[in-house]
């Protein structure tokens, strides 16, 4: 086969990989490498724990691959009064003809159960702005095509979450969307919105004055797919310097790194991603996730979580 066949066939084995890959994002939420660090975006118990915070996430699936997912997500929240924490999430999805934007208030109210555990109840509302553009695809006919007329929706929805924390250790569950959402019939890729469910914890352990591990696991499921699981372990150094390993269940490998104070009020993290999935894999594109924190006020009194090395 000439370089030139070779070449062709490359691209198009990879747009069908996009456009089979659109079916299965109309249907998911985004995947977060670096979760611990964004835990408002999927669990509303989250708002206001770790103080009053702003939080950007941008993360580039498949690096150079036309039309592959894109994440930017933007979180706020801050405590308020009578254990009551207040919040906003947004995320906007984009991948090949699809885009789809997450905007949710997000509540949360603390329960002091013990003396050293905290429970915390969540609520999301909001609903996500879905929109097609399928009239930007190359056609090869001067007939118009019905299938291609550009769509838009706005689906409302609810989530709910749970987050515990004990001494070094927490623990997190939550359904960001209750409700499953039917898209349209006219697109040319039919799907809905599926019920995500989380369930996640973690723990601290001190190695000494200056080192500890945090290893944490994932699970999400999604009717209807396997089971997806973040195994993930980071070593800390003087509760600033986050060095992490991360490992999704026939998916793929992380390596991450997070960096507390890198300015008065600013942490930066920052995430490497290698598919290990086979029909990943014979593509080669790697994922980039980045990360940037930024506290607004003072930090509620220490308590362990996702990342209680810098509460």
């Amino acid at each position: 086969m000439s370089v030139n066949k070779k070449t062709i066939m490359n691209k198009f084995f990879k747009y069908i990989f996009v456009l089979f890959s659109v079916s299965l994002f109309a249907q998911q939420e985004s995947y977060y490498t670096l979760y611990q660090y964004n835990m408002n975006v999927i669990n509303p118990a989250f708002a206001g724990t770790q103080g009053e915070m702003v939080t950007i996430l941008d993360r580039n699936q498949w690096t150079g691959l036309e039309g592959a997912p894109r994440t930017l997500a933007l979180s706020y929240s801050r405590p308020m009064k009578n254990n009551v924490g207040l919040g906003v999430s947004i995320v906007s999805d984009k991948l090949f003809i699809e885009k789809q934007t997450f905007a949710y208030i997000d509540f949360s109210y603390q329960l002091q159960v013990e003396e050293k555990t905290t429970m915390y109840l969540g609520l999301k509302a909001g609903g996500n702005f879905y929109s097609a553009d399928p009239s930007s695809l190359t056609t090869y006919s001067d007939i118009p095509d019905p299938s291609q007329i550009s769509i838009s929706s706005f689906n409302p929805n609810i989530g709910v979450g749970l987050y515990a924390t004990r001494d070094n250790h927490w623990f997190s569950f939550s359904i960001p969307r209750l409700f499953n959402s039917k898209r349209k019939d006219d697109l040319a890729v039919t799907a809905k919105d599926r019920v995500h469910t989380y369930i996640g914890g973690g723990s601290e352990f001190s190695i000494n004055e200056d080192f500890s591990v945090k290893p944490s696991l994932m699970f999400r499921k999604v009717k209807g797919l396997p089971l997806s699981t973040d195994i993930t372990n980071f070593v800390s150094y003087q509760n600033k310097y986050d060095l992490g390993l991360s490992i999704r269940t026939k998916a793929a490998f992380s390596v991450m790194l997070f960096l507390t104070e890198i300015y008065q009020g600013f942490d930066l993290g920052y995430a490497y991603e290698s598919p290990t999935a086979d029909r990943l894999t014979e593509i080669g594109k790697k994922t980039h996730e980045i990360v940037l924190r930024i506290k607004l006020g003072a930090r509620p009194d220490s308590k362990s979580g996702p990342e209680s090395a810098d509460q």
